[in-house]
Parts: C-alpha cells; structure tokens; sequence
C-alpha cells in the first residue's frame, strides 16, 4: 500500500484526472467507449505504468562531444 500511494509525479495524477472524467462521460452518456478510454487510463494510473509499459528503451547517456573536433575561428575582415 505504501509503494501504491508514494512517487505520484504529474503524468501520473493527470491520467487520474482524465480517468476520472471519461468514465464521468461514460455514466452520464452510456457510451462504452467512454468507459473503455477511462478505466485503461485508470489502470495506468493505478499501476504507474504508461502506454509502453515496461518495453521503452531508453538510450544510453553518451558524451555528446564524442567523435567532435574542436572548431577554431578565424576573423575575416
């Protein structure tokens, strides 16, 4: 229970919130697709995942000035 309720970041009450408002538009409306959009949205707010899950790749940290010379100037009048 504590890992659930600890590390809500932005991303994460935002899909709450839209969660919320969707499976509201499907109560009052009756459309299902409503429903759908707002417990998958609930489902990832719940388990802290996003629409990749756990498949994202994330690149690897390189030093950007890797493969760079050093660029020399020269005034030109």
């Amino acid at each position: 229970m504590k890992q659930f309720l600890s590390g809500w970041n932005f991303a994460r009450v935002l899909r709450l919130v839209l969660a919320v408002a969707f499976l509201g538009a499907a109560v009052s409306t009756g459309e299902w697709i409503a429903g759908v959009f707002g417990a998958v949205l609930a489902l990832q707010a719940m388990l802290n995942v996003g629409c990749c899950g756990s498949t994202c790749t994330a690149l690897p940290n390189r030093d950007r000035r890797e493969g760079v010379e050093d660029v020399h100037y020269e005034e030109v009048r």
